[in-house]
């Protein structure tokens, strides 16, 4: 914690539940869930240090519903005690939990299935533990910077690719393992949900959700996008407005008295 100039105690960023429309914090309690139909996408981030063992153009493999996060996103999560595959795939080798592997497979690439299995086992040309990713370094697929793989708990074998694309500016746990290893608390975000500067020159200007299509588009021409699709989902909504919310790091003040009452016994 520290003092701002206002005699405010600054406490650092917390992602909350923030409404576009009436341009608030929400607590959990003023959130309602309500079907909502997001985007899907699986995307490849590029590698760009080695991998035992593996050479060639590798791809680590995350899902999202929020392609409007990725100029967020400053890490990908896998869970230390999770088995992942290499799987040679044309010229590129994906890397994917090896128990989603084949669901995987089903949505991005269903000819590699054979009667719902491996049409060709061979092309998983190595195991390794989430232990061994830690510390790989990938491109991020559109803005000019690097970042690396971490480890984490939350990560689940629920859905996706069993590596989670992080953003620690748009979502609790994110903000959680991103402390850890002191990620930048990046919201490129402002309160009326329009991307800043930092979100880039292709985004800059863009509501987040009119957004999606062109981030989408440009996953696509650059070769990072492996599928796309649509879901129906369970989705935060605004019990005031009933619009969707998003998670977003704002900056947590104390008022003035409690600040200076703590100044005291400081």
């Amino acid at each position: 914690a520290k003092f701002a100039k206002n005699g405010g105690l600054y406490r650092g960023k917390k992602p909350v539940y923030w409404c576009i429309h009436d341009r608030t914090a929400l607590a959990e309690a003023e959130v309602e869930y309500d079907d909502h139909v997001s985007p899907s996408i699986w995307v490849g981030m590029d590698a760009v240090s080695p991998i035992e063992g593996l050479s060639g153009k590798v791809q680590l493999v995350i899902w999202t519903t929020t392609p409007w996060t990725l100029p967020a996103n400053l890490a990908i999560s896998v869970h230390p005690d999770f088995d992942y595959v290499a799987y040679r795939l044309g010229e590129r080798t994906l890397i994917v939990a090896k128990d989603l592997l084949v669901s995987f497979l089903k949505t991005a690439f269903p000819d590699e299935l054979r009667d719902g299995e491996l049409a060709d086992p061979g092309r998983i040309v190595r195991t390794l533990p989430g232990t061994a990713l830690e510390g790989v370094r990938y491109r991020h697929p559109f803005l000019d910077r690097e970042s690396p793989v971490i480890l984490g708990d939350h990560v689940t074998l629920e859905q996706g690719s069993g590596l989670v694309h992080t953003a620690p500016g748009h979502g609790q746990e994110d903000y959680v393992v991103g402390l850890k290893y002191g990620l930048d608390i990046l919201n490129p975000v402002n309160d009326a949900g329009v991307f800043t500067e930092e979100a880039g020159p292709a985004l800059v200007g863009q509501r987040i959700f009119d957004a999606n299509p062109h981030i989408i588009e440009m996953l696509r021409e650059s070769g990072h996008l492996l599928q796309a699709g649509e879901v129906e989902h369970a989705y935060p909504h605004c019990w005031r407005c009933s619009r969707p919310l998003f998670f977003r790091a704002t900056s947590q003040w104390f008022i003035s008295m409690e600040a200076n009452d703590l100044r005291e016994k400081a």
